[in-house]
């Protein structure tokens, strides 16, 4: 039953991000009302909000923006970044969303940083030690591996209060600084929130693996 779940899961995460990339692809082509594209946004709101000190950046591909806490710096991918389109202003303000989490230690947000390396580390070696482990029959290293994944699919599940408030940020920063009208604003929303059941897609993934993961330990 729970490997049906995963399936199922999977597949969901994929629909979710057809429909993310369909919707981007509406609104990335609708100017919004300011003119501005998501490099100008992206100022405009760190400013207004006293947060001169964050850096904005470039990033290779499409859809890569994100924020770096330790850094204090946005980075926008490159059609992010140039185009003035409704798609820019919302995603601009997203990440902006998170450089605002940061600055008034948003705990979620610092939650995931401290646990971030120690999922990075789960994701890269939990496998290779449940391998190692049930190869030479040795249960400490396949328990574990096991915990390491664990720890590792876990993280999506701490994302989503992150990602979802980052977007209820940025759509307000949006309607104080009047870069959308009313129609330009419920496509805003409809791409966030697009955006936002990727992440929800990705932690029901997530959670039906950790069940199986759970399972085998109960088991064992």
């Amino acid at each position: 039953m729970i490997i049906i779940i995963v399936i199922a899961s999977f597949l969901a995460s994929m629909l979710v991000r057809s429909w993310m990339t369909r919707t981007y692809a509406v609104w990335s082509t609708v100017p919004n009302q300011a003119n501005v594209d998501g490099f100008t946004a992206a100022r405009n709101i760190l400013d207004r909000n006293g947060l001169h000190d964050v850096k904005l950046d470039v990033s290779e591909g499409m859809l890569t923006d994100h924020y770096i806490p330790s850094l204090k710096m946005i980075r926008l991918s490159s059609d992010i970044n140039s185009q003035p389109s409704v798609a820019s202003a919302a995603v601009a303000a997203h990440e902006c969303g998170h450089a605002l989490q940061d600055a008034e230690g948003y705990k979620p947000l610092k939650a995931k940083a401290m646990l971030m390396p120690l999922a990075n580390m789960g994701n890269q070696f939990g496998l290779i030690l449940s391998l190692g482990g049930g190869i030479f029959s040795n249960p400490f290293l396949l328990n574990s591996g096991l915990l390491m994944m664990l720890l590792g699919m876990l993280m999506p599940l701490l994302t989503l209060p992150i990602e979802f408030d980052a977007s209820k940020r940025a759509l307000v920063q949006l309607t104080e600084l009047d870069m959308l009208n009313d129609a330009q604003h419920q496509g805003a929303k409809s791409m966030l929130r697009a955006a936002a059941l990727t992440y929800v897609a990705g932690a029901a993934s997530s959670s039906a693996i950790v069940a199986l993961v759970v399972m085998r330990l109960l088991k064992r």
